[in-house]
């Protein structure tokens, strides 16, 4: 994985359990996006071939968590003509480089502990890990994270 692609960080969620579980290393699966004002404008321009940490807090769970990184496969112009009007009509394909082992919840490594910063979980925007409130916390130097990610996502 080339972690000098780790853009973005996203905050996903399912009802019922762990999003996107299903799908393995190497899978391709469509990362919605929930609608809301300037979502669509934001999903169709974020960039192909960056990599998006998703971090989700499971019904039941109490912490946030890192459990994929994925990468974005396509240009936004060509996932757009797929979108559905409706809450989660909009999404973008990416492909899994790594994933959480869901059979095992306590090595699934703590957001809070390997970001270092609340980042934000407020909407369904992929957030620029090079954001101010993040890179406080990394002394503004993005490739100091990335490294500490490197690390944690091996």
């Amino acid at each position: 994985m080339d972690l000098a692609r780790l853009e973005y960080i996203k905050n996903v969620n399912d009802d019922e359990d762990w999003a996107y579980e299903s799908f393995p290393v190497g899978a391709y699966f469509q990362l919605n996006f929930k609608e809301g004002i300037g979502v669509d404008t934001h999903a169709f321009y974020l960039p192909k071939g960056s990599l998006i940490i998703l971090s989700q807090k499971p019904n039941g769970y109490h912490d946030r968590y890192l459990t994929h990184v994925v990468e974005l496969v396509n240009e936004g112009s060509e996932d757009k003509p797929q979108w559905e009007t409706g809450t989660w009509g909009i999404f973008r394909w990416v492909k899994v480089h790594w994933i959480a082992d869901f059979n095992n919840p306590s090595r699934i490594p703590l957001d809070q502990k390997e970001m270092r910063a609340n980042w934000g979980w407020y909407d369904t925007k992929a957030k620029l890990l090079s954001s101010p409130s993040l890179m406080s916390e990394w002394d503004n130097n993005i490739d100091k994270l990335r490294a500490h990610l490197g690390e944690v996502f091996n």
